[in-house]
């Protein structure tokens, strides 16, 4: 009895492996999309100056995320020229990354300490935060949602999710 419940946990198991899990989209169309991305521009942190524009939904903490920015700053001389790269910052659930975010948002060198967090793992934390970054954090999250952001990285080239 013990061996054939075994076996049929293991073969739950491995076919849960390969179900397939429906897939998430966009809820918005190219065009909304890039509507709401005008009203968070200047909420995000910017890369490049390049033609063209990728929008980039990032949490500071996720290791996907953070393979994301070193990425693009291993292939910075190539990436930096032909792209201008809006990163938002966008808590991921269960990564608690709130006061990092905030942290990030509120220093005077933005681009610095978003390095310095997501590619040397440094733990900045300040204590005073400034009420300008909480409504960035706020304005970010309020349209990420309305586009329907369900992943990190969440990047989108004109307004379509990649």
């Amino acid at each position: 009895m013990k061996k054939i419940l075994f076996i049929l946990i293991s073969l739950f198991f491995i076919a849960s492996l390969y179900a397939k899990t429906p897939e998430k989209t966009q809820l918005l169309p190219p065009s909304d999309s890039l509507a709401l991305l005008e009203t968070i521009k200047k909420n995000a942190i910017v890369f490049g100056d390049g033609d063209k524009e990728v929008h980039t939904f990032i949490d500071p903490l996720c290791s996907m995320s953070q393979l994301y920015l070193k990425f693009l700053f291993d292939k910075g001389d190539v990436m930096f020229k032909k792209y201008k790269i809006y990163l938002y910052l966008y808590e991921l659930d269960g990564k608690h990354s709130e006061q990092t975010i905030n942290t990030i948002l509120s220093s005077e060198y933005k681009n610095t300490i978003l390095r310095s967090v997501m590619l040397n793992k440094e733990d900045i934390i300040l204590e005073d935060i400034n009420d300008e970054a909480a409504e960035s954090a706020h304005k970010i999250a309020e349209v990420a949602q309305k586009i329907g952001v369900f992943k990190r990285p969440y990047i989108m080239i004109n307004g379509k999710v990649k």
